[in-house]
């Protein structure tokens, strides 16, 4: 979601949003499943849209807490978005951000 506002809000300057690539999860940072892990809370990684339905439904099914870390791509973009200082009214529902500034 960084990403999105770097486009938006700042050119598409980019700071330090790359956090590793999906395609090789041992580069992926930080690792969340970890994190997950340390607590005693179940967790699983979904990297192929394919995979989310069944995650989720995996996730509403355990009781308790449960962490579903979603990998998507860096440059993607993520909508609806409430701009910094905005309310519900300042909703973004649609564009990219790289084409208008």
């Amino acid at each position: 979601m960084v990403v999105q506002w770097e486009d938006r809000f700042y050119k598409s300057n980019r700071a330090h949003t790359y956090l590793g690539d999906p395609s090789n999860e041992n580069a992926i940072y930080p690792n969340m499943l970890k994190f997950a892990d340390a607590y005693g809370i179940p967790a699983a990684r979904v990297t192929k849209k394919e995979d989310l339905r069944a995650a989720i439904q995996k996730m509403l099914e355990t009781p308790g807490p449960y962490l579903l870390d979603v990998i998507v791509p860096h440059q993607e973009h993520v909508l609806p978005m409430i701009p910094s200082n905005g309310t519900f009214q300042d909703v973004i529902t649609e564009g990219d951000g790289r084409t208008s500034y």
